[in-house]
């Protein structure tokens, strides 16, 4: 019998974290339903939220409060292991899954169930989705706070064999901002029950569009700046119409601490540091024709300590919006921009990277 554990805390109190969560509330519940009829023996969703509490129960979890304060990952996964005599597990955090199927979960619970010591992940070095066996593992590895490093502790530290899941959007797509909600909606296997969430159409729907006619066009470029991956890289190379000029910086930031000490570098940020916002975005125009902005590398070399609110203001262009003065002049020149700008995480330079290019083709059958 395989387990089922899905993950749920809340953001903030600002308006635009209260929606980002009800949306991952929305895809958790979808994913919960998905994994019951995928025949899992035990479905838990481990939050204290009330509104998470009520919508994960009628998706037909197990809903547990965290016992820890502040929030422990492995020692709450810990902690359910040892109470539940679990020994196959599948552990997943609310905003991912959003794309992925029945089948896919059977699958992976297929493959857990016939294997003695495997851990399965959507990323080895980030994930956000984590499969393993046997969960008594977890006794001999130092649990992490977090689920990102696990598959990689549960392998190095555990001894287990690792694979990682097959890339795609499906597999890649982890909802954290508000491009990466918007991304979703457009993608053609998005699940009926998500579509009619309310996802900054307004603010980011023409940016996007604009965007996705950018990739299936030959003769035009898009820019891809941030955290990107060779996996990613690969994929444009061989998926899309346009060129794509790729600036791969600062790989490994957060997981390194670069970003709180100061550390971080990027070439882009030196630029900006030299010309200014406005003259910045202009000269990334004369780069390409549109641009996908992992920003958190640039604003961990500016030295911004912005908010959450303050940087997903920024993502939907609000400058109005952004109380730290110099964020908000970054925002008001990339909103004025005179070609498609994304702005966003890790995440819109991978996931919805991936989703995007896939949402695009969708609407080109030949």
């Amino acid at each position: 019998m395989t387990a089922l554990l899905l993950f749920f805390g809340r953001g903030g109190p600002s308006e635009v974290e209260q929606r980002l969560d009800a949306i991952k509330i929305a895809i958790g519940a979808s994913v919960l339903r998905r994994a019951q009829a995928a025949g899992f023996g035990q479905i838990l969703a481990v939050t204290s939220d009330t509104d998470a509490t009520g919508s994960f129960a009628a998706a037909g979890a197990e809903v547990v409060a965290p016992r820890t304060s502040p929030f422990h990952f492995g020692a709450e996964l810990g902690a359910l292991v040892r109470a539940r005599g679990l020994e196959r597990v599948c552990t997943i955090g609310a905003g991912a899954g959003a794309l992925i199927t029945t089948a896919d979960l059977v699958a992976l619970r297929g493959e857990l169930e016939t294997s003695e010591a495997l851990v399965l992940s959507n990323n080895y070095y980030s994930a956000d989705l984590v499969a393993f066996t046997p969960a008594s593992a977890l006794s001999v590895i130092e649990l992490p706070a977090t689920d990102n490093p696990l598959p990689r502790r549960l392998h190095q530290q555990g001894g287990l064999t690792s694979r990682q899941l097959e890339r795609s959007a499906a597999t890649l797509l982890d909802v954290d901002t508000p491009a990466d909600a918007a991304v979703l909606m457009r993608h053609p296997a998005c699940p009926e029950e998500l579509r009619g969430v309310d996802a900054w159409e307004p603010e980011l729907g023409q940016r996007i569009d604009a965007i996705m006619r950018l990739i299936t066009t030959p003769e035009r470029e898009l820019v891809v700046a941030g955290r990107v991956g060779a996996p990613v890289w690969s994929y444009l190379e061989s998926q899309t119409a346009c060129r794509v000029r790729m600036l791969a910086e600062e790989r490994g930031m957060q997981a390194a601490g670069r970003d709180v000490s100061g550390n971080a570098r990027t070439a882009l940020g030196f630029l900006y540091e030299e010309v200014g916002p406005e003259r910045f975005f202009a000269r990334m125009g004369e780069l390409g024709h549109g641009l996908l902005f992992d920003t958190r590398v640039l604003f961990a070399h500016l030295g911004f300590r912005a908010s959450g609110p303050d940087r997903f203001a920024s993502d939907l262009f609000r400058a109005a919006d952004v109380g730290e003065p110099a964020l908000a002049a970054f925002t008001a020149a990339a909103a004025a921009a005179p070609y498609p700008v994304l702005l966003g995480g890790h995440t819109l330079v991978s996931g919805v990277l991936w989703t995007l290019v896939e949402a695009a083709w969708s609407g080109h059958p030949e």
